[in-house]
């Protein structure tokens, strides 16, 4: 599969709107150059997307806590179940995964492999504080570290779902990737979504990725050249010294009652993803050694550009009866 070759030594940068920037214990904020997952001991860069000359962040995570748990305690027992369809699209048109799609240039991109976390998801209310929800599987149960993981290639992946409590929304955000105690766990001590078995961990160094991409293109005339505007691979990931977990935003109305249930999609516009990593943002500043590989830079561009990007957008909102 495309990538193999590049996955050992792919960067794991950070990504979006906003992210923390709080130090682990042990480990000094400004001493990060060969704790960096996506780095070896030779590396010489936060690469976690936040250094000094890298953007100051847009805005705080919330609180992600200091333990790696399992089995998180339900926030809540009671709620409506809102479900979240990811769709991928490609120019405002559905994406197929592992068949080609047509893009604007008249080409074709088959995604070969695309794969995300999502944890910390929150409504945002009309006024007040953001409200902390809880991600659950189809049985009511807490999703493994509060962590959920979208594989194209697995359709049962694409729905997720939180246990809302009832109130207009205007709404939502959630975290990019997961918590720092888990990205600093190796993935032998930990379960599913969080294995070896996610295709989201490195084994010559730590850490996770948040976010991986890799896809083949074909031009129109048949050749294999792939334009500067859609990347090959994009990878994205943090920090194994600090939490640099990014936070993506996305507005529509959410209005949840006490029906018991409510769904909508929310729409991945590929194109867009692919603006933000190829764009020409200047990520000089981590770009050393093992991060100058083409994926890895090409997530970097896509963190920093994300805030002005839309990835995510939320489609119609329906309550269920």
């Amino acid at each position: 599969m495309f990538g193999l070759g590049m996955a050992m030594f792919g960067g794991v940068l950070g990504c979006a709107s906003a992210h923390s920037d709080r130090a682990a214990p042990g480990g000094a904020a400004g001493d990060l150059g060969a704790n960096v997952a996506g780095t070896s001991a030779g590396g010489a860069s936060d690469s976690g997307g936040a250094s000094d000359s890298g953007g100051a962040p847009s805005g705080g995570a919330s609180a992600m806590g200091d333990a790696c748990v399992e089995h998180p305690t339900l926030l809540r027992s009671q709620g409506t179940e809102l479900s979240l369809r990811l769709s991928p699209t490609l120019d405002g048109k559905p994406m197929a995964f592992g068949q080609p799609n047509t893009a604007s240039d008249g080409g074709s991109v088959v995604p070969l492999n695309f794969r995300f976390y999502i944890s910390e998801v929150q409504l945002l209310p009309k006024s007040g504080d953001p409200v902390a929800v809880d991600l659950v599987t189809q049985n009511g149960d807490a999703e493994n570290y509060g962590t959920h993981l979208f594989n194209a290639d697995d359709d049962d992946s694409s729905t997720v779902r939180v246990l809302a409590p009832v109130g207009e929304y205007v709404g939502f955000s959630f975290a990019l990737g997961i918590k720092l105690a888990c990205n600093q766990q190796s993935p032998r001590n930990l379960a599913d979504p969080l294995t070896d078995v996610s295709q989201m961990t490195w084994p010559h160094t730590g850490g996770f990725l948040y976010l991986r991409y890799e896809g083949r293109y074909t031009a129109a005339d048949g050749s294999s050249m792939t334009p500067s505007d859609i990347p090959s691979a994009v990878h994205m990931g943090g920090s194994i010294t600090k939490e640099m977990v990014p936070r993506a935003t996305v507005s529509g109305a959410l209005p949840i009652d006490a029906n018991g249930r409510a769904q909508a999609n929310l729409y991945v516009a590929m194109d867009e993803m692919f603006r933000g990593a190829t764009s020409n943002v200047d990520v000089s500043d981590v770009a050393i050694g093992l991060l100058s590989t083409p994926e890895s830079i090409a997530g970097e561009r896509l963190r920093r550009g994300l805030p002005d990007l839309h990835v995510f957008t939320l489609g119609e909102f329906q309550a269920i009866q």
